[in-house]
């Protein structure tokens, strides 16, 4: 088994670290690509800390992308759906692409309504849709390893 990297050690971020519940995972997909992913009911306080942790994680690494996953979020209110595209928005100013997977109706109302625009972000129904967007941006394909024997 590969031993792990102090980068990748980093990447996952604990009850301890943001307080409360937990909130928030975050794993490498590729060696460019990193995805987080949300849980529960988002508050302004918990973004600005998951905000500034995966901030710091993307210039400490050489990622590219990063997909942002709402399909386990309850609910969010019109602050932290802003937030999340400022979070899309300073990724860009980085060099990092944002994708953004999973919007359940409710918290796509939410957005919509507060006139929340994600324009300038890819958009996938889920993570399998974005992992294969991924891939594809990245030159990657995934191949059956049974049918290379």
């Amino acid at each position: 088994m590969p031993k792990r990297n102090e980068t990748d050690a980093k990447v996952a971020i604990s009850r301890s670290k943001i307080g409360g519940e937990v909130p928030i995972v975050v794993n490498k997909i590729t060696e460019k690509c990193l995805y987080t992913g949300f849980f529960g009911i988002l508050d302004s306080a918990r973004m600005k800390a998951i905000t500034d942790r995966i901030l710091e994680m993307l210039s400490a690494t050489g990622i590219e992308i990063i997909i942002v996953d709402l399909g386990n979020v309850d609910i969010i209110d019109s602050a932290v759906a802003s937030h999340l595209v400022r979070l899309g928005e300073t990724c860009a100013l980085i060099g990092v692409e944002t994708i953004f997977c999973g919007i359940m109706p409710p918290v796509a109302q939410i957005m919509v309504t507060a006139g929340i625009e994600v324009k300038g972000f890819r958009i996938s129904r889920d993570l399998k849709s974005a992992i294969k967007l991924v891939y594809e941006i990245q030159g990657l394909k995934l191949v059956d390893v049974e049918k290379l024997k």
